[in-house]
């Protein structure tokens, strides 16, 4: 009886030792599951710096979201202020020209993503350029129907329009078939064949725009 008693007694001490063991393991499973997790350290951006354009005379534009505000208002692509001051923002939006009471005759022209300055011009930014062509043959002398270029620059001309040549004959002058368009550039090239023998008086026309007068002699 006392043997068995001996090993009823070892029974519940190793049950009290499991069930105290569980016991321990129980707080400390709760205490891991309630820390809070590593957090990342914040990755901080410095933020943009504000661009402010002072055009003089105590005034300063502001510029947000790539916009210069003047008196509260974004000023549009393309827009023209005149209230005392002048103020012209290009069809792009990227350069800001201005000119204040006094300020003379040079436009001050701005970068509006740097509000740096980009120097001065004379004349306004939204005068009309006076339409112009120029022409120049790459030969002055041809035998007939020997291809030549007639070769130019075109100003205040949008690119695509159409360019001809004229040719005058007994006092009149009359536009000859042939025909070519001005590149982004302002540019253009002809290809002529004249086989009019003699001094040949030409000039290159775009609506009312003609070039001066040049001649080419077909032998």
């Amino acid at each position: 009886m006392r043997h068995t008693t001996h090993r009823r007694s070892a029974l519940r001490t190793a049950t009290i030792s499991v069930a105290v063991g569980a016991a321990l393991l129980a707080p400390a499973a709760a205490a891991l599951a309630s820390a809070p997790a590593p957090q990342q350290a914040a990755v901080r951006t410095a933020a943009p710096k504000p661009v402010k354009i002072d055009i003089g005379a105590g005034v300063t534009l502001e510029v947000k979201g790539g916009k210069p505000y003047y008196n509260g208002k974004a000023l549009k692509p393309g827009q023209t202020v005149q209230d005392g001051i002048y103020l012209h923002l290009s069809a792009d939006g990227k350069k800001l020209y201005s000119k204040t009471q006094g300020g003379g005759t040079p436009y001050a022209i701005w970068d509006v993503k740097t509000g740096k300055s980009l120097g001065t011009q004379k004349n306004s930014p939204t005068a009309k350029v006076k339409a112009a062509l120029t022409a120049k043959p790459s030969a002055t002398s041809v035998k007939a129907w020997q291809e030549l270029r007639v070769s130019g620059k075109a100003t205040g001309i949008k690119a695509g329009t159409k360019v001809g040549l004229q040719q005058k004959q007994r006092g009149t002058w009359k536009t000859l078939p042939a025909s070519t368009t001005v590149n982004k550039s302002g540019a253009y090239t002809l290809r002529v064949k004249l086989g009019l023998k003699g001094k040949n008086e030409l000039r290159m026309k775009s609506g009312a725009t003609l070039s001066p007068v040049f001649t080419v002699t077909v032998r």
